[in-house]
Parts: structure tokens; C-alpha cells; sequence
């Protein structure tokens, strides 16, 4: 994120949605839910229901649709044990423990959980059971200058500090922690005193989370228009975040953070099967079941410079939408070996901040790239979209969850007194989204209307008007 300058903050009723810009250049689209299926780095209490000896693994109920997995190597630190023991060894049926996401769910796999808690601050990494080493991400002698003052100030603690903590004062690194330890605690009894397995509400507010992902030296700005999200923020960049002077710029209340940024229009564009290329040409991006698959159209501009334009526009949109997993690229053919290197010295530039792992592999003579991005969570297809359900065709919709964030909105616009709902979308408010829409359904008549299409809805004011 070196040329990174600006984050504009969305509240989606779920949670928080983040852009990070460069200038106007949009790069990086990251969601945190405060409800839902999401995951990763979230706390749960949860109820072991299985035990599986030949897996050595057990699965637990955290309050979701389908059981999470604990692994016999994460199931070590609630135990105490430094030693990999048998799963039969460490859980028993019916046990209740506190746990961390590590993996979300996908396709037929549920999500992925840990004992080995992490609670992150902006400056240090806390691990509560401190079983095992931990290491920071910073490299050479900045880890080393790091792990020597992480040991003089917390010894014997479990404490890493993150990059981030050479800006900063050993006071500020003292407070975190005392913050840190005051949630773990604020956390342990909750689930002491929570009688169902589920989310625990002490875990961190998701805008913390977000700015956690994504602070950066580089970031200068960040806007945001909700009221309440907005004096989060700043409470935040007045006290822990202070020492890396990040201003704060307030947006009109009364619009949306992505639509007067000019964030939605350009997540719209990034989002369609065609993509322009600057200075001509596109890419037509097709994700598949196996593989995403990328065809470079130059459009009539010379073959090197169409690729070299390409691989910049490709990191980006890949970033952008978090597609991982296998990526073919189809580059228009360059013949000359010395265009080729040169398309894959573009390549390793273009993903240099990447924050996910990639592996770049050389053209073939039929000018394919093959791309390896490693998987990290939900991809913004997945989670803005989903395969029409009218038909048996390639066509897609915007998601349930999609859908629910525009209902959600323009509820909070509009004198709305009755809402009719297509029965998929009725469905998906009962269940998953029911947390978000509660609060809303007392001043509303909501009827189920089955002759809307897939996740429709139609807005009626007190006389009956559609809106």
C-alpha cells in the first residue's frame, strides 16, 4: 500500500465496508461484519458436538448455519499443552470453548477455528494463551530491533509488536496492552455467562478491526458520513491512533459514503465482466468454479504496450475483488523474449503490495500467464452477487446480502410504512440478516409477495404509493 492516501468508510447495517484509494484510483475494497457468517479474526463461544478421531479434528457449534472446525493443533492452547496430542486428548463432547476464526466457510466446508486467541492492537499482537512462538511481519534487522524491544518492555508476555509500533512510544505500547487485557477479560466472562454458542458481543467494534487491516504510513486521510461511525473514528485518531496524524474529513449524513466519493461508481465499473483498460483496449474477466480466467483485448494498440498497461489493470481488479485461487491470463502474443520478460518484471511490480501471496509464472509461446493468488476470505463476487436463480444460464444478480444493504438504506430515507418482499429475500431477513432488520420491523408492515422476482422488493408509503 505504498502510494496509498485515502479510506472512505460505508456502514452497510452489517458491519463496515472500507475503499482505499490511491487518488481517485480505487485498490482495495475490505468488508468487516459485526453479524453474519463472516469469520475470520472474530471471537465465539462455541460447543463441541463432534468429535472425529480419524480427522483428528473436532466440530463445534458457534451459532451458524454449519459446524466449525478445530483441528487438533488448535485445540492445544485452551488446553495448556505445548505438546500436538491426540484430539481425543484434548476436547471432549459437549465442551464449551472460546474461539477464534481462522478460515471462513466455503462451498461444503464450514469455517475454520482456533484456541490460539490473538487479540490485535494497531501496535502489538497479544496472544492470551502464549503457547509457541509468534513472529511479526516485519523482515531483517526491523524484526529484530522490534522482537529486542517487544521483550524489554512485555517480558515474558506473548506480546509480538507490529510494524507499526516504531512510530510510537513504549507508553502508547503499554496502554494497548492494558486495553487489550481489558477485553480479553471483558471477553472470558462473557462466555462464562453466555448460555448459547455464538459471536461475543465484547469482541472489537468493526470499524477498529478495519483501520487495524489497513493502517498504513501511507494512509492520510480517512472520510466517513455516518454520524456515529464518524465519532468512532475520531475517538480513535485522537487517542491510540494519534501518533500517526491521520486526518478525518466528514461527508454529507444525509448520502451515502460510496456515492458522493465516487467509490460505488467505480465499484460498479471494476465489477462487470468488461473492464477498460487505460488508454485502450480491455480485459474480460470470467470467474469460474475452478479457475478466473482473463482475456486481454488491446483493440488495435501495439501488443507490448496493451500487456504492460494490462498487468497493472490486472493486479488491481484481482486485489480489488479478492480473486484468488488460479488466475489464466490470455496476454496478447509477444513473440520477442525480451517483450515476455519484460511483461513479467510488470507483473512482479505490479503485484509488489499485494497483501495476499502470489506466484507469477512465465508466458507460454501462446501468451498465457498463469497467476497464483492465495484465497483469503470472501471475494467481492461472492459476496455482492450470487448465479441467477430464474435461470439455468451464467447470469448473475446482486446477492441476498446486496440487496438487504439497499433495503437497508433506503428504509433510513424514505417514509416508508410497508415493505413487500420477494419470498427469497423474506427468507434471507428471517435468517442471516435478522440481526441487522429487528430493530426496523416495529414501524413497518412487512407481506411476503410472491409474484417479485428473485431478491425484489417494492417500497409503500402510508397511502398505499409505491416509492
Amino acid at each position: 500500500m505504498a502510494e496509498l492516501s485515502r479510506l472512505v468508510v460505508e456502514a452497510t447495517g452489517f458491519g463496515v465496508r472500507g475503499a482505499l484509494l490511491d487518488g481517485d484510483r480505487l485498490i482495495e475494497v475490505v468488508d468487516v461484519d459485526a453479524v453474519g457468517e463472516q469469520v475470520a479474526e472474530a471471537l465465539f463461544l462455541g460447543r463441541v458436538t463432534a468429535v472425529d478421531r480419524q480427522l483428528n479434528a473436532a466440530f463445534l457449534d458457534i451459532g451458524l448455519e454449519r459446524p466449525a472446525m478445530l483441528a487438533a493443533k488448535d485445540a492445544r492452547f485452551a488446553a495448556g499443552s505445548e505438546e500436538r496430542l491426540p484430539i481425543g486428548r484434548l476436547v471432549r463432547e459437549g465442551e464449551r470453548l472460546l474461539v477464534q476464526g481462522v478460515r471462513e466457510a466455503a462451498e461444503d466446508k464450514g469455517a475454520r477455528v482456533t484456541t490460539d486467541v490473538k487479540l490485535m492492537g494497531f501496535h502489538l499482537l497479544w496472544r492470551p494463551y502464549g503457547i509457541g512462538p509468534e513472529t511479526g511481519p516485519a523482515r531483517g534487522a526491523e524484526r529484530e530491533a522490534l522482537r529486542l524491544r517487544g521483550e524489554t518492555l512485555f517480558p515474558e508476555r506473548a506480546v509480538t509488536l507490529r510494524r507499526h509500533a516504531a512510530r510510537v512510544e513504549d507508553a502508547v505500547l503499554r496502554a494497548e496492552l492494558e486495553r487489550l487485557e481489558q477485553r480479553w477479560r471483558a471477553l472470558r466472562a462473557e462466555a462464562e455467562a453466555r448460555r448459547r454458542p455464538g459471536r461475543l458481543a465484547a469482541d472489537e467494534h468493526p470499524l477498529e478491526r478495519l483501520l487495524r487491516q489497513v493502517l498504513d504510513p501511507a494512509l492520510r486521510r480517512i472520510e466517513i458520513a455516518d454520524p456515529e461511525l464518524l465519532g468512532r473514528a475520531r475517538a480513535l485518531l485522537e487517542g491510540p491512533l494519534a501518533p500517526h496524524g491521520i486526518a478525518l474529513v466528514r461527508l454529507d449524513p444525509t448520502k451515502g459514503a460510496f456515492a458522493q466519493t465516487g467509490v460505488e461508481a467505480e465499484l460498479e465499473r471494476a465489477m462487470g465482466r468488461e473492464i477498460e483498460l487505460p488508454g485502450g483496449g480491455r480485459l474480460i474477466v470470467e470467474p469460474t468454479a475452478a479457475l478466473v480466467a482473463i482475456d486481454v483485448d488491446g483493440g488495435g494498440r501495439p501488443a507490448l504496450e496493451t500487456d504492460l498497461g494490462a498487468a497493472a489493470e490486472i493486479a488491481r481488479i484481482l486485489r480489488l475483488r479478492n480473486l484468488g485461487g488460479v488466475i489464466v491470463v490470455d496476454f496478447v502474443d509477444l513473440p520477442n523474449r525480451r517483450d515476455r520478460q519484460r511483461l513479467e518484471q510488470a507483473l512482479a511490480k505490479a503485484f509488489r503490495d499485494d497483501p495476499a501471496p502470489v506466484q507469477i509464472h512465465p508466458m507460454t509461446p501462446t501468451g498465457l500467464v498463469e497467476i497464483g493468488r492465495a484465497r483469503r476470505g470472501r471475494s467481492l463476487d461472492q459476496l455482492l452477487t450470487r448465479p441467477c436463480p430464474a435461470c439455468s444460464g451464467s447470469g448473475r444478480i446482486p446477492s441476498l446480502r446486496a440487496v438487504a444493504e439497499v433495503l437497508r438504506r433506503a428504509l433510513g430515507a424514505s417514509p416508508v410504512r410497508r415493505v413487500r418482499l420477494a419470498p427469497d429475500l423474506a427468507r434471507y431477513l428471517e435468517g442471516e440478516a435478522r440481526p441487522v432488520f429487528e430493530p426496523l420491523r416495529a414501524t413497518l408492515v412487512v407481506a411476503v409477495d410472491p409474484s417479485l422476482g428473485p431478491g425484489g422488493f417494492v417500497l409503500e408509503a402510508a397511502d398505499g404509493r409505491a416509492l
